[in-house]
């Protein structure tokens, strides 16, 4: 094969070529630190790096991000479930008093004042927020679960469904024909009859809301074979507030303004076996402080607009619950969340209510026995022995009642030792699995920072280039380079092309 001047030119300058393309791609490692700075150069390694980049970044997104944000989240909840723990224990602490009535006269008042302050308490815990959201609202993160101003209020009305186990009926003892000093000068005068105060046993049923609208409320009894009756319903008002216990054994009597259903013995008897007990009724008057329908039950929403129409939205509040979950690991997500529905319950309130209200019974006789004291010395009634026999006799009474009255609180604060322990109980159970969740991801946390560092290692090994080895292999690439240009040089002859 001849070899031309052209052949051996060509070759030489193609060779040369390739050792300055190994000396620029060896000082561009060295340089950027990288293997290679388009993927044209290595295929497979640009392919890898984009598939360990993405696992790093993920990995990043779940330790840095995700899992942080959880854990901030049960940190958060798990301070908010204490506060409720601990204020149920309060009302504990106070049951525990009130069952031996070592509560003094004087303090009454501030024992009513201070568990209407623990109930507030516990319902604000509803309001507690992370990052702007609420954190026991389900899914509805940006509202509240109470009612925390009178804006958040304003313009709504609720129809109500309640679906009620018939265990929730409770006998309660009530006292009939208080005696009130307001009514001696009716009596006197013949138009009220004086009757004495007497102690009943009724059946109760709460209602979650008290001022309720006295209208459309419908109470449904589902039997145990699925069959459904309606019972009618009397209501009573508060000018009949002295009815409100009075109650025939087929009748159920119906409390606007503490929400209470009370059963005649009949009734009862017949419904107490029952498979549920469905009321619908409709509040349009609420208070700063209570909880939202709409987290609790189903419902519809009456909202009325600034033009005067009405907007209608309905709730329906799911059994599997809202979960709110973090993807903390390759398709492994963790549900942060506690639900306000299963934390902080109605009925936590009304039992506070019942327990303010039976101290309030206690105090109102005490404040009545001493208003009928003042009146033994008024001079109107001093030299009226009639009314001085009516007002003993309403002081002999009263202070029957007032043993009556006391008597039913401490009862009613014994009982609720054992319902707030249950409260308590249910709490803790939530606060363990809280607490379990925020362990669980520490553990995922230790394992992700783990997998970060080895990722990060096997992107380094893929991208990364050992600046030492990579120095060495150009050094040498340069001498080859050297080496090319003089050899090359001395090989190629100049031609007759070089003279003319």
């Amino acid at each position: 094969m001849r070899v031309t001047n052209q052949m051996v030119t060509s070759g030489s300058l193609r060779n040369m070529q390739k050792s300055m393309t190994r000396v620029s791609n060896l000082n561009q490692q060295v340089t950027t630190g990288k293997k290679i700075s388009a993927p044209s150069e290595d295929p497979v390694v640009a392919i890898r790096a984009l598939k360990l980049r993405t696992t790093v970044d993920q990995l990043d997104q779940y330790k840095n991000k995700n899992i942080k944000d959880a854990l901030s989240w049960l940190d958060t909840s798990q301070t908010s479930i204490q506060n409720v723990y601990d204020r149920l224990q309060d009302v504990y602490y106070y049951c525990e008093e009130g069952a031996t009535d070592t509560f003094q006269t004087k303090d009454r008042v501030t024992i009513i004042n201070e568990l209407q302050a623990l109930k507030d308490a516990i319902y604000q815990e509803g309001g507690t927020t992370y990052a702007g959201r609420y954190l026991f609202s389900g899914y509805k993160t940006e509202t509240n679960l109470i009612f925390q101003n009178n804006e958040a209020k304003k313009g709504l009305s609720y129809d109500i469904t309640q679906d009620i186990s018939p265990s929730a009926l409770t006998a309660k003892n009530v006292v009939l024909n208080e005696v009130r000093p307001e009514n001696l000068e009716d009596i006197l005068s013949g138009v009220k009859t004086y009757e004495s105060p007497e102690q009943a046993g009724v059946y109760q049923l709460r209602l979650a809301y008290d001022n309720v609208d006295a209208d459309n409320l419908t109470l449904k009894i589902t039997a145990q074979d699925g069959t459904e009756s309606f019972i009618a319903v009397d209501m009573i008002p508060s000018n009949r507030s002295e009815d409100y216990y009075k109650v025939g054994d087929n009748r159920v009597n119906f409390i606007p303004e503490t929400g209470e259903l009370i059963f005649g013995k009949a009734i009862y008897n017949s419904i107490k076996e029952a498979a549920n007990l469905t009321v619908d009724y409709s509040k349009s008057k609420f208070a700063v402080g209570d909880l939202r329908p709409e987290m609790y039950f189903n419902c519809t929403q009456h909202k009325e607009l600034t033009d005067g129409t009405i907007e209608d939205t309905p709730f329906t509040v799911s059994e599997e619950g809202q979960k709110i979950q973090y993807e903390v690991n390759f398709n492994q997500y963790i549900a942060v969340n506690a639900e306000g529905r299963e934390l902080i319950t109605h009925d936590m309130g009304n039992k506070i209510d019942d327990l303010s209200s039976a101290v309030q019974d206690v105090v109102d006789i005490e404040n009545a026995i001493a208003k009928l004291n003042t009146l033994l010395d008024d001079p109107q009634h001093k030299d009226s022995q009639r009314a001085r026999d009516q007002i003993n006799k309403m002081i002999e009474d009263a202070d029957i009642e007032l043993a009556l009255k006391r008597e039913n609180m401490q009862k009613l604060f014994g009982n609720n030792m054992t319902n707030f322990q249950n409260f308590m109980e249910d709490v803790s159970a939530i606060q363990a699995r809280v607490g379990t969740t925020y362990s669980k991801l520490q553990l995922i946390e230790v394992r992700v920072t783990e997998q970060l560092a080895n990722f990060k290692e096997l992107k380094s090994t893929n991208e990364d280039v050992e600046t030492e080895e990579a120095a060495i292999e150009m050094y040498q690439a340069e001498l080859v380079y050297e080496s090319a240009l003089s050899t090359t040089a001395s090989v190629i002859k100049k031609t007759l092309l070089d003279y003319l």
